[in-house]
């Protein structure tokens, strides 16, 4: 969770990393922060950026969410589905949410002008927020662990199509992008984590002043060691759009979660035919 510590400041809550990253170890434990913060948050100011950036940090915990190892269709009984829609659809009702629609120019706009105190945080995120929140909070952000266990969120695929009029030049290159001595000093200046573990040990010991010296390698690190192995499906991207529209529709216009639910269902099932 990358977090503003002069948000917190202000509602009263403790800054510090550690203590935060017990308080909620769990996602109901960084709801109750949400409340807390919630009660006496300066003005103008959400607790989380978006219910859907929860609800997405949720399901990358997981080991299976909308299919199983076979292949089929599981995310409408996957009682781990649900139970993150369920709970970032509490999270829009408590009003903890400044309804943000992720990746859209309002949500870019919100990281410099303190719209939001957290957000769900892959690694690939603090470069993200250097480049949208600017200079002037520099050193007002810091990052803790995530609640519950460790997710995966994001990554990029390099290939090489198989008509490339100079496919050895390309293989090189790729090469190149991806030794460890260049994934280092991505993270480094990025925050993008290595995908080569032979690159890991060399940046467990990076800290980032823009996010008060945060250990962000010691912390992206930690788990990455734990990372789980993901049964990724076909269609999960369809899903996916499906369950977050109808989790907008919460957020934004007060739709009853079982209703919410049931649009999401019938989406999906329009969507994948």
């Amino acid at each position: 969770i990358c977090y503003r510590t002069d948000l917190f400041q202000q509602a009263g809550l403790p800054t510090d990393r550690n203590e935060l990253a017990q308080k909620w170890s769990t996602w109901d434990g960084y709801l109750d922060v949400g409340r807390q913060f919630a009660a006496k948050a300066p003005k103008g100011s959400a607790y989380m950026d978006s219910v859907t950036g929860m609800y997405n940090a949720m399901i990358g915990q997981q080991q299976t969410f909308y299919y199983d190892a076979s292949g089929k269709l599981i995310y409408d009984t996957n009682p781990a589905v649900r139970g993150a829609f369920d709970l970032a659809a509490k999270a829009a009702q408590d009003g903890l949410s400044a309804k943000l629609v992720q990746f859209q120019t309002d949500w870019d706009q919100a990281f410099a002008k303190g719209g939001f105190a957290t957000v769900s945080c892959p690694s690939w995120m603090i470069g993200y927020i250097k480049e949208k929140a600017g200079d002037a909070t520099q050193g007002k952000w810091d990052v803790a662990a995530a609640p519950g266990a460790t997710g995966n969120w994001g990554g990029s695929y390099l290939a090489i199509p198989k008509g490339a009029k100079h496919a050895k030049e390309a293989y090189d290159l790729l090469s190149w992008l991806t030794a460890k001595e260049q994934q280092q000093k991505l993270f480094e200046k990025r925050g993008s984590f290595p995908s080569r573990t032979a690159a890991i040990s060399a940046v467990a010991s990076t800290t980032d002043p823009y996010f008060t010296n945060a250990p962000i390698g010691q912390i992206f690190s930690q788990a990455a060691q734990k990372m789980p192995v993901q049964t990724l499906g076909v269609r999960d991207n369809d899903i996916k759009v499906s369950i977050q529209n109808a989790l907008n529709s919460v957020e934004a216009q007060g739709v009853k979660p079982d209703d919410a639910w049931k649009d999401a269902k019938a989406s999906v099932k329009a969507a994948l035919g």
